[in-house]
């Protein structure tokens, strides 16, 4: 059979395809997202703002949204004495018929409101958080005024040792410490004698604490150069006697004795050097304003506390440098 036959005889195979029209997809679905989106954010800007927010807000804004309340007065029991206070809260649902409430019988004697309690112990708090701020701005700017003289009087008269003073501000108060140098001494060698220079430095050092009302605390301090093998004097006693004689020459050039609140000798255990232990400078008297108590509410100033006859008369009788 040849090819022509064969053509005509072979079956014919017909193949419709059907093509299927898509719609075209829209941007519905981002729209949806970015409402899901911007719900979780702000859900987790809402636990962060609960997080960060104070109990005093959130107990605002809690009395800020609650319903509005009405005290009606309710004889409960016979007498002035358990007289109360019927507290009505209307519900959130309510209806013009019959308005759901809550009704608590409160006890009370006299008329004092809990709202009003609440906002005087706000107003106490507050009032007392600005005095004791303005205790402490009060306090720093006495702080500033006397290191700027103390700096002012050494550089004027003692010009030579300003290298010799420090001041500074601890969490007890304004320090000022008083160093030696190598060649710069306020003691006599090994003893608790005050010299030319430190005389001069601790009056200079009186003349402007005595004006402040704070308490003062006075500390000696040594290098790790050691005393004689066997001596039984050591650091100890030195630093001791040597912070004595300190307070001795404040209370003589007009610091008042019932001022001194503490004088304590620390040896060689608090080096301003650590690593220089046998550094001269490690030699020095810290003289500490204390800061005011917490508890004086008045003023802000620390009030010096009374000392006794006994106590003046000792510090009378303290022996001469």
């Amino acid at each position: 059979m040849s090819e022509a036959e064969s053509a005509l005889t072979r079956p014919l195979i017909i193949k419709k395809q059907i093509k299927v029209i898509h719609p075209p997809h829209g941007g519905a679905w981002k729209v949806a997202y970015a409402d899901f989106v911007t719900a979780m954010m702000a859900f987790f800007l809402l636990l962060w703002l609960l997080n960060v927010t104070i109990e005093e807000n959130k107990q605002g804004i809690s009395d800020f949204f609650e319903p509005e309340t009405s005290e009606e007065e309710d004889q409960v029991g016979t007498g002035e004495a358990l007289k109360g206070l019927a507290m009505v809260a209307e519900g959130a649902l309510r209806s013009a018929g019959s308005p759901p409430s809550v009704t608590v019988a409160i006890a009370t004697v006299g008329s004092t409101k809990g709202g009003d309690e609440r906002e005087e112990i706000k107003d106490d708090a507050q009032h007392q958080a600005e005095a004791r701020m303005k205790r402490i701005e009060e306090e720093m700017e006495r702080f500033a005024v006397a290191e700027s003289e103390l700096k002012q009087a050494i550089q004027d008269e003692m010009n030579e040792m300003q290298s010799s003073l420090a001041i500074d501000q601890t969490s007890e108060g304004m320090r000022i410490q008083i160093m030696e140098e190598e060649d710069f001494a306020i003691f006599h060698a090994g003893k608790a004698k005050l010299n030319d220079n430190g005389e001069r430095m601790f009056a200079m050092v009186a003349n402007i604490i005595t004006k402040l009302p704070n308490q003062v605390a006075v500390a000696g301090h040594t290098n790790t150069r050691k005393f004689k093998p066997g001596a039984t004097y050591t650091n100890w006693e030195l630093s001791g006697d040597r912070a004595n004689a300190a307070r001795f020459a404040l209370v003589e050039y007009g610091l008042a004795a019932k001022k001194v609140a503490k004088v304590v000798g620390m040896a060689d255990r608090d080096h301003l050097y650590p690593k220089e232990p046998q550094s001269a400078r490690n030699r020095r008297i810290s003289v500490t304003l204390l800061r005011a108590p917490e508890k004086e509410e008045s003023s802000g100033l620390a009030e010096p506390t009374a000392t006794t006859e006994e106590e003046e008369e000792a510090a009378a009788d303290t022996p001469k440098r």
